[in-house]
């Protein structure tokens, strides 16, 4: 399961919590559901507007190295 945080052009949204797998699926389904959604974020990964779709790479420290 995974979460989605979204934001309208009044200021409104929430979080939506489902079984929706990628953010470029995620922002159709919202879209479609709320008029004027304008950002979905899923983690630092994000969609907007103004910006369309911003993914952040993991950094190799975090993917090589064990837990602290």
């Amino acid at each position: 399961m995974k979460s989605y945080l979204f934001t309208t052009e009044n200021d409104r949204g929430g979080v939506m919590l489902c079984d929706i797998d990628t953010l470029e699926d995620a922002v159709v389904y919202l879209q479609d559901r709320f008029a004027g959604v304008i950002r979905v974020e899923q983690g630092k990964d994000f969609w907007s507007q103004e910006e369309g779709y911003h993914f952040v790479e993991p950094s190799a420290s975090s993917v090589d190295s064990p837990p602290s």
